[in-house]
């Protein structure tokens, strides 16, 4: 579990399948170790979903 945090840490996720749904004409999981939202870009390719944050993060004060 550990390493798979570490490979996480550097972009390396692992989708979970069983969990793997279909929405808005693409494929959405979540990955195994971290529980990060991914999007399938290719077939067997997936990538982290990039969430807007509305303002409310910390970037917004600088």
């Amino acid at each position: 579990m550990k390493l798979g945090l570490i490979a996480c840490a550097v972009g390396r996720h692992r989708v979970d399948i069983a969990n793997v749904r279909h929405a808005h004409s693409i494929h959405v999981g979540k990955c195994r170790c971290c529980h990060a939202s991914l999007e399938e870009v290719t077939p067997n390719s997936w990538r982290k979903l990039q969430f807007r944050d509305a303002g409310l993060g910390p970037r917004s004060f600088g």
